[in-house]
């Protein structure tokens, strides 16, 4: 991708820097002028990785006037998902927590000159709330073309599931480089047929095999990261959405596993709740901002020792009575373990030069990692919505 001017990147909602994360490995050339966010944590490890560009600012406190200075070229937010989350009252925008979200919007309403791209990231279930409508509203009266996605990171070949809406958002004239669609796909439009580095550089126009336009940068990307994960899969697979990925290319070697085993209180209470994967498992259920300090639906769990046959103890245990200790002791010979917060920093597809500073706490980091975005699908996104199009909306 050729080099022009910096894109200027306005981040709202900049968490720990997965937006951040994601326009840094897409290779694009871009400056940060403006990065907005409120919480103590997610600043320090931000502040971590991205020194010196970001403090603490409440979006309520932006003005029309310093968004026009700003004048950014690219706007990638992640507003609170809590309004519109399955788990939540879904209050929408009677919820304060939209309020900032709402205030943006009309800045964007009455800014002299918007910005030329938009990136949204929300929860499943934000595609049909107020605050949607109120974007799109937004969008239309100011001439925007959109797309909007729901998407999980196993799209693009990652054994890990959550599914999140996503949002492209184009000034028009600009156009898409696929053709656009009224629906909400629930797939990346373009190729992700599997090449080789040389055959992606000299790809274009469409795919023969899946009939979708080809966009070489997403093929490296995709090709990059899977490569550097597990080789063997990528080359074995016809497509990068089929990749054969075990979670064994995300888990530490050498894990401390006495720090992350679960309680015996949790293994009497909650072993038939949960989520239990192994190291060859190719699937893991989507980490929340409660993972490690609450059990059900906040992500799956580890059987470390599998040379124990996890349904022959299921079966063991269902045969004892409730109060029986034997239970337990059948349940901790398997070794049931947390992720850790590396491994779930892994299946959010941070680069591996992300790390979190000494000070942050691991229950802080499951709350920042539960409430950031995942870096590959973004970045793919993101390459898709700089792309210049030829196709008529």
């Amino acid at each position: 991708m050729t080099m022009g001017p910096p894109l200027r990147l306005l981040e709202l909602y900049s968490g720990i820097g997965g937006m951040h994360a994601a326009m840094k490995e897409s290779g694009l050339n871009f400056e940060v002028v403006g990065s907005f966010e409120i919480n103590t944590s997610a600043l320090e490890v931000y502040r971590q990785n991205f020194p010196g560009t970001s403090k603490p600012r409440n979006i309520m406190g932006l003005t029309l006037n310093e968004m026009e200075q700003l004048s950014p070229n690219i706007i990638m937010m992640s507003p609170p998902c809590q309004p519109f989350t399955r788990q939540g009252l879904k209050r929408d925008v009677e919820d304060t927590r939209t309020s900032s979200f709402l205030h943006f919007l009309g800045l964007l309403e009455e800014v002299t000159t918007p910005p030329e791209m938009i990136l949204l990231e929300n929860v499943a279930g934000f595609e049909v709330s107020q605050a949607r409508e109120r974007l799109i509203d937004v969008l239309g009266k100011r001439g925007y073309t959109w797309q909007e996605f729901l998407l999980s990171p196993t799209e693009v070949g990652v054994p890990n599931s959550r599914l999140r809406y996503y949002l492209l958002a184009k000034l028009k004239p600009s156009t898409f480089c696929f053709p656009r669609s009224p629906e909400i796909s629930n797939e990346l439009p373009l190729c992700l047929c599997c090449r080789s580095q040389e055959k992606v550089s000299s790809s274009e126009g469409i795919c023969q095999d899946c009939n979708k336009p080809i966009l070489p940068s997403l093929q490296c990307l995709l090709h990059r990261f899977h490569s550097s994960q597990n080789a063997d899969s990528l080359e074995a697979s016809s497509s990068f959405r089929n990749i054969e990925s075990s979670l064994s290319h995300y888990l530490e070697k050498g894990c401390n596993v006495e720090l992350y085993l679960l309680g015996t209180k949790i293994l009497q209470k909650y072993f038939m709740i949960l989520d239990i994967v192994t190291s060859q498992s190719k699937r893991s259920c989507c980490f929340t901002k409660g993972y490690a300090h609450y059990v059900e639906g906040t992500g799956s769990i580890v059987q470390h020792n599998t040379d124990i046959s996890m349904p022959e103890i299921y079966s063991e245990v269902q045969s004892l009575p409730p109060d029986d200790p034997e239970r337990v002791r059948l349940l901790q010979g398997l070794q049931l373990r947390y992720f850790t917060p590396q491994e779930v920093t892994r299946l959010m597809c941070f680069p591996s030069w992300f790390e979190f500073p000494p000070t942050v706490t691991k229950k802080q980091k499951y709350k920042v990692l539960g409430n950031s975005v995942n870096v590959l699908v973004i970045t793919s996104l993101l390459l898709t919505l700089v792309e210049s199009g030829q196709v008529v909306q």
